[in-house]
C-alpha cells in the first residue's frame, strides 16, 4: 500500500472518531486528505471500503504484536495468550475505535456490519487455534464453541461493569477471569461430548476467514519494493540494512525461519514513528504468516 493511500486511511479515521461514521462525508475526507474525489476511488470504491482498508490495517498491526509476544516462549503457557488476545483490546482503545464499532452495529448498514462479523469471526478461529496449543489434542472439537462463549464473556463483563459502575473495567483482569472461566467448562464438554457449534462450523459460511495464500515471490516483490522507496531516505539506514537482510535469507537455497522471525521485531522498531511504520507491519506480518506456514508444510 502506497504512502498516500495510508495517508488517506489515517485522515479517514480521524474523522470516523471525530464525527461518527456515518456522520463523515466522502467530501469531508477529500477536503482533509486534499485529493480529489478521482483519486479516493482510485483507492476505495465506496467510504464502507476505505473503512474495511482501516479494519484490515487494525488486523495487521494485532497479528505481528501477537507474533512477536508468542516469539521464543512456549506456546502452551497461559501467562502468553492472556497477553496475545489482550493486544487487539489495546489496539481498539488506542485509535479510539470502539464508540465507531458500535455505531456501526446499532446502524442498518449490513455491509458493514457483516464487515465486522467476519472481523469477529477471524478472532475467532485464531483463539480456537490457540486453545489446542493451551489445552492440547484432545480440545480441539470443543475449542471453537469454547472461543465464542469467552468473547461473550468477555463483553458482556464489560459492557455490565461500564454500566454498573461507569467507568471501564481492567481489561488484563475480565481476559483473566473468562479464561478462568473457561477452563471449567472444557473438562465438561469433554465428559458429554456436547457442542452445539462444532469445530468445522466456519467453513459453513461463504467466504471463510482464511486468508489469502501468501508466496515467497509476493514478499520479495514488496521488499524489493520497500527498499527502493528507503534508498532516498538517508534517515533510514538501519531500516535499509534490515530490509536487505530479509530479502537476502528470503533467496537463499535454504529458508532459516528462525532468523527471519528474530530478524522481524528489530526490522518493525526501526521504522516505529514514521512515516514507513504502517508498510513495515504489513510487511513483518506476511514474513510472520509465510514462515509459520513454512515450518508446518
Amino acid at each position: 500500500m502506497n504512502l498516500r493511500k495510508r495517508q488517506v486511511l489515517e485522515t479517514a479515521l480521524q474523522l470516523f472518531i471525530e464525527k461518527g461514521f456515518h456522520n463523515t462525508s466522502i467530501q469531508d475526507i477529500l477536503s482533509k486528505s486534499m485529493i480529489s474525489k478521482g483519486t479516493f476511488y482510485n483507492y476505495f470504491s465506496s467510504k464502507n471500503e476505505c473503512f474495511m482498508a482501516i479494519l484490515e490495517q487494525v488486523r495487521y498491526e494485532a497479528s505481528i504484536r501477537r507474533h512477536e509476544i508468542l516469539h521464543g516462549n512456549d506456546p502452551s503457557d497461559e501467562n502468553i495468550l492472556i497477553e496475545q488476545i489482550i493486544v487487539l483490546m489495546q489496539i481498539n482503545k488506542e485509535q479510539n475505535l470502539v464508540s465507531i464499532f458500535e455505531g456501526i452495529f446499532q446502524s442498518n448498514d449490513l455491509e458493514l456490519r457483516d464487515a465486522l462479523m467476519r472481523n469477529r469471526l477471524i478472532e475467532v478461529e485464531w483463539l480456537s487455534n490457540r486453545f489446542v496449543d493451551i489445552f492440547g489434542e484432545e480440545a480441539r472439537p470443543y475449542t471453537l464453541e469454547l472461543s465464542i462463549l469467552f468473547f461473550g464473556m468477555v463483553q458482556h463483563l464489560s459492557m455490565s461493569f461500564r454500566t454498573f459502575y461507569g467507568v471501564t473495567v481492567d481489561v488484563k483482569k475480565v481476559v483473566k477471569i473468562a479464561f478462568r472461566n473457561i477452563k471449567v467448562v472444557l473438562p465438561e464438554m469433554i465428559a458429554t461430548n456436547d457442542v452445539i457449534i462444532g469445530a468445522g462450523s466456519l467453513q459453513l459460511i461463504e467466504g471463510n476467514t482464511h486468508y489469502q495464500p501468501i508466496t515467497k515471490d509476493m514478499i520479495l516483490n514488496k521488499l524489493e519494493g520497500f527498499l527502493s522507496e528507503l534508498q532516498y531516505e538517508d534517515i533510514h539506514t538501519v531500516g535499509i540494512q534490515f530490509t536487505q537482510t530479509l530479502i537476502e535469507q528470503l533467496t537463499e537455497d535454504t529458508l532459516r525461519s528462525s532468523v527471519v522471525e528474530a530478524l522481524l521485531k528489530p526490522f518493525r522498531s526501526s521504522f516505529s514513528n514514521t512515516s514507513h511504520e504502517a508498510e513495515s507491519i504489513e510487511l513483518s506480518n506476511m514474513l510472520w504468516f509465510f514462515v509459520k506456514n513454512f515450518k508446518e508444510a
